[in-house]
């Protein structure tokens, strides 16, 4: 596969944690986990800590990935992306953040996180956000880094497919199940 410098992984691996999302969400929620390619073997990741990862171990560990790419990223970009991401590597994962990332889901704004600045507490989709914004002014779905999740990179996707291509993906689900799944969770948003 051809990975390059600032591709976007998005993975699903933690259901609960995607369940919970998408119950507050006025879309389906796919992914839980965002990586930022490094070069063709490494990636940057908050996971208990920002640190650089293997990304074929996270593929290989991950139920279903997509990899996008930005098409207006230059040379320039990348190489400000590979000064800027390893600034915050060892900083812990930001647990505040995250508590923040729920109530803004269940009151459906952005308002918790928006003002919290916490450069250093990151989790998975505002590093990579972060990192975006530093290093090309780029919003994800028009939402500051701060406020980020994976379910807005992927609604930026959908909503500007001009700007992005399809690098990889891997799904099991069959498209019977995925349409089976989009079903359940429209009926489920008609109850609330």
């Amino acid at each position: 596969m051809d990975l390059q410098t600032g591709d976007i992984i998005l993975t699903a691996k933690n259901k609960l944690l995607i369940d919970f999302m998408d119950y507050f969400q006025n879309d389906p929620v796919i992914w839980s986990h965002v990586l930022i390619v490094k070069d063709e073997y490494w990636s940057w990741e908050a996971y208990v800590l920002l640190r650089e990862t293997s990304t074929y171990r996270k593929l290989e560990k991950a139920n279903a990935w997509k990899i996008l790419r930005r098409k207006d990223i230059t040379n320039s970009h990348q190489q400000t992306m590979l000064k800027t991401a390893p600034k915050l590597l060892g900083h812990p994962y930001g647990v505040s953040r995250i508590i923040l990332q729920i109530f803004d889901h269940i009151f459906k704004t952005n308002i918790f996180t928006k003002y919290y600045n916490g450069k250093y507490a990151q989790v998975c989709s505002s590093y990579a956000a972060w990192i975006y914004w530093v290093s090309m002014g780029i919003k994800f779905n028009n939402v500051g880094w701060q406020s980020c999740d994976p379910d807005d990179i992927e609604d930026d996707y959908i909503s500007n497919p001009d700007n992005w291509e399809v690098v990889g993906e891997y799904d099991p689900r069959t498209l019977d199940e995925k349409r089976r799944i989009l079903e359940w969770r429209n009926s489920k948003k008609l109850m609330k």
